[in-house]
């Protein structure tokens, strides 16, 4: 795992490249490299999980002609390494990230769809003066690049592209920040910083004599309705924890301890129980109690790792973890408009501080299986969008209807699924963001989705269809960002087993009856670990990782930073927000009348992220 940074640039000498490569210290504290060419650098900062001595970066061929860095895991190196010596190349070293040198060799770009795992590596061609990027198949590692004039710079964060580019326009990029404030994340390949693109999940991205050639080379593929698998519901679980164990048992290869993360839910509760039994003896787990008992899940997760016998590790949060706010906003380098990455920050901190490198992780298991709320409300709700819609918006009227997000859905939902899973996202409504920035609204999100993705969704089963749309924008640019973001700032490696694109591939031709029943979520997990965990954990529903945001923006004072920042004087110095809609969001949400503490997150992280990045403080260093 590491810390990623190159340039092609006519004058490498205006370049600080060990400055800006130490930037990264926190993705690898354990080693750094630069390899300098003929106006080109790539450099790394590494933290050491396999091969822990020999796995220096960057890293070369036999003849010094290709050269590589390389962010993550290649889950089936030992693989393609055998199949790389068969055909006569030789390894130096025993590292992962090897086969990928041998295989381009071999392949040529055709190597990048050959790998399993996670990663984002960027590798230089110098007799051909061809730079390759490229990026998992669910941009579980990040990497973000931006060109000048004559200069192309790239890396697993923003800053040292910002620095290594001196001149680079520092702008927010005004249709990020409407995104975020719609659907609570920057889809990419938009970043906050407006000309500074993130390479979308599962692309590879070639510069080559000035051009870049941006190409997709993996999509979930879903089969038309009628041509799923036709297995029972017995043993299709079976065989979908069978491929759960073998995706474990290839995303556990390392050198140093592998511990798991473990809430109260079976996500993580199943990869904790499994990685047991395959390792043969205790592993360390470890949970995140919350001081709110609404949120608070470690007595069942307790429950678990006395059950699977884990050296268990409790961590806490509470409301003073908001005044971490701020540096949680630098490590994220973009607004947030949750604060789960408190809750997540909190968790990665108590792992390093265990001395762990390396955690399973179970994000990806909702995208996988229909694990969250919107996807049963959205079973429940299709009939409704057979009804003429003047009826439908008479029936949102009911008082039978309590829930804010069912009302919006029957009031403007349609037969659409694109259009539907932009509205499960949307929580402030349109009119409230245009007010607050003052500005027009970009093209509907659905729009640009439809144009993406709209002849793959053809067909397919509407869970399918929502489950690719959320594989491909939310998963990737919300829930992944901020995993890799807060797991790395502590020097943590987070692997998600259940985004092993095998894993996806099988998942995808079954039937979506067996995901999602009308009475349970993630139906297959829960029948397949009813044998491997306590029924109470099994059975149980979904809460998530949150935190106390309601009640802290409900509090009769805020701290005085964000107070200072909500000011009408540093609301109009900054330009994004009107400070009377702020002043009156904040009067509406803390009497009561409404729930608008996402929106008002956003406000705040937009304002701390400005004087971070854009006021010039960005040039503070990052501290851990």
């Amino acid at each position: 795992m590491c810390g990623i940074f190159g340039i092609l640039t006519p004058d490498l000498s205006e370049v600080n490249l060990q400055e800006i490569t130490d930037r990264m210290t926190h993705r690898g504290p354990d080693d750094s490299g630069i390899y300098i060419g003929e106006g080109v650098a790539l450099t790394t900062r590494r933290l050491s999980i396999i091969d822990l001595e020999g796995g220096h970066q960057p890293i070369s061929n036999e003849d010094g002609q290709l050269w590589l860095v390389c962010n993550g895991e290649i889950v089936n190196a030992p693989e393609l390494r055998h199949n790389l010596e068969a055909a006569g190349h030789v390894f130096k070293t025993r590292t992962d990230i090897e086969t990928i040198l041998h295989g381009y060799e071999q392949w040529g770009e055709k190597i990048v769809p050959r790998l399993r795992g996670m990663f984002a590596f960027a590798l230089w061609d110098g007799r051909n003066r061809r730079l390759l990027l490229a990026r998992d198949r669910f941009g579980i590692k990040p990497l973000y690049y931006a060109g000048l004039g004559e200069r192309f710079a790239f890396a697993s964060e923003i800053l040292p592209i910002l620095e290594a580019i001196s001149d680079f326009p520092r702008q927010a990029d005004r249709t990020a920040l409407w995104r975020l404030l719609e659907i609570g994340f920057i889809p990419s390949p938009l970043t906050a910083f407006h000309g500074i693109l993130a390479l979308p999940a599962a692309h590879l991205l070639v510069f080559e004599n000035g051009m870049t050639r941006l190409e997709c080379y993996w999509k979930p593929e879903y089969l038309p309705l009628g041509e799923h698998t036709h297995i029972g519901a017995p043993q299709a679980a079976e065989a979908f924890i069978e491929h759960l164990r073998e995706a474990i048992t290839a995303w556990r290869l390392s050198d140093v301890p592998v511990g798991s993360l473990l809430s109260g839910g079976i996500d993580s509760s199943a990869l904790a129980a499994l990685l047991t039994e395959i390792n043969g003896s205790p592993i360390s787990t470890f949970t995140l109690g919350f001081e709110a008992n609404s949120l608070d899940e470690s007595a069942l997760a307790r429950q678990t790792a006395n059950f699977i016998g884990s050296q268990h590790h409790e961590m806490s949060f509470n409301l003073a973890g908001f005044e971490n706010l701020p540096e949680v906003v630098r490590r994220m380098e973009e607004p947030q408009r949750s604060t789960t990455s408190l809750s997540l920050d909190a968790i990665y901190r108590g792992c390093h501080a265990a001395g762990f490198k390396v955690v399973m992780t179970g994000e990806g298991s909702d995208e996988l299986l229909g694990g969250y709320p919107w996807y049963q409300g959205d079973q429940r709700l299709r009939p409704y969008f057979r009804i003429h819609p003047a009826i439908r918006r008479l029936l949102a009227q009911s008082p039978l209807v309590k829930s804010p997000d069912i009302k919006s859905m029957l009031q403007l939902g349609s037969s659409d699924v694109i259009q539907r899973f932009v509205l499960w996202q949307r929580s402030p409504r349109p009119d409230q963001i245009a007010r607050l920035l003052d500005t027009p609204p970009p093209r509907p999100l659905s729009e640009i989705l439809n144009d993406q993705y709209g002849n793959e969704l053809k067909g397919l089963h509407p869970l399918d269809q929502m489950l690719f749309i959320e594989s491909r924008t939310r998963l990737v640019d919300y829930i992944n960002s901020q995993v890799d973001r807060l797991s790395m700032s502590h020097s943590v490696e987070a692997r998600p087993p259940f985004l092993d694109h095998l894993l996806w591939e099988f998942t995808c031709r079954l039937p979506p009856e067996l995901k999602l029943t009308q009475q349970e979520n993630k139906y297959l997990l829960r029948l397949g670990m009813q044998d491997h965990l306590p029924k109470p954990v099994v059975w149980r529903r979904k809460k998530g990782l949150s935190s106390p945001m309601i009640s802290w923006w409900r509090a009769s004072k805020l701290p005085d930073w964000a107070e200072n920042l909500l000011q009408p004087g540093a609301l109009s110095e900054a330009g994004y927000f009107k400070p009377s809609e702020v002043a009156h969001l904040l009067q509406v949400h803390k009497s009561g009348q409404a729930n608008l503490s996402q929106l008002l997150t956003g406000v705040l992280t937009t304002q701390i992220w400005h004087g971070l990045f854009i006021k010039g403080s960005h040039k503070k260093s990052h501290t851990i």
